[in-house]
């Protein structure tokens, strides 16, 4: 399942804001938050019992696991040509893959966004503390742009759902498996097949020549 998006500008660099999404500290709460360690390994999950079939905590799979396991099943590409950027999900839930997906630019959004926020009011802070003990004319003037920019900034987090990426076209479960290709793994089931067939003719070819061999080839006694 992919989602198209495309970088608003207001909400900081393209580069920086895949590069959050693809962070460990990101990843791991929206793991955490999800849920996701029993899907991800469910062969070592018991459902019944609701805890991992192994008791043993260092065979269990940590948190580490579950960010390789992620980052597996997640690709992020950019079209450098419009800035597009595309968000898959290959996961065998087609369902599943669409939703978390949505979830991850809906939580990328709102992450980055209260960022703004709270950066935001940190420096509005800041330059009124300088304004109050700033005398001079131009320097006033300079704190008030400064301080004006850093409003908008912060009217723009907080009206803003949407602060960073711009959802273009949510993901949807796709009609068609994207894999396994049944075609090609048809050819590749034929192709070993044939190459080991010829490999056991050639076997069983030498070893009947071999027995032949020592047929023909009378022994020291016999001579």
């Amino acid at each position: 399942a992919s989602l198209a998006g495309v970088s608003l500008g207001g909400g900081g660099s393209t580069e920086q804001n895949l590069a959050v999404l693809q962070s460990r500290q990101f990843l791991w709460k929206f793991i955490q938050d999800e849920k996701l360690m029993p899907i991800l390994f469910e062969k070592k999950w018991d459902a019944a019992k609701k805890q991992w079939k192994d008791s043993d905590p260092e065979k269990q799979p940590s948190l580490w696991d579950a960010y390789r396991a992620f980052k597996n099943i997640l690709n992020v590409s950019t079209d450098k040509k419009t800035s597009l950027v595309t968000i898959a999900i290959e996961w065998k839930d087609p369902e599943q893959a669409a939703t978390w997906a949505n979830r991850l630019v809906v939580r990328l959004n709102d992450f980055l966004r209260k960022q703004a926020i709270v950066r935001s009011q940190e420096n509005l802070k800041y330059l009124n503390q300088e304004l109050a003990h700033t005398e001079v004319a131009d320097m006033r003037n300079a704190l008030f742009e400064l301080i004006s920019q850093q409003q908008k900034k912060a009217m723009l987090a907080n009206t803003q759902k949407e602060y960073a990426f711009r959802i273009i076209d949510r993901a949807e479960a796709p009609d068609k498996k994207s894999k396994p290709k049944r075609s090609l793994i048809v050819i590749l089931s034929a192709f070993v097949a044939g190459f080991l067939s010829v490999i056991y003719v050639f076997i069983q070819e030498g070893i009947r020549r071999r027995k032949e061999e020592m047929e023909n080839d009378p022994s020291p006694e016999q001579a």
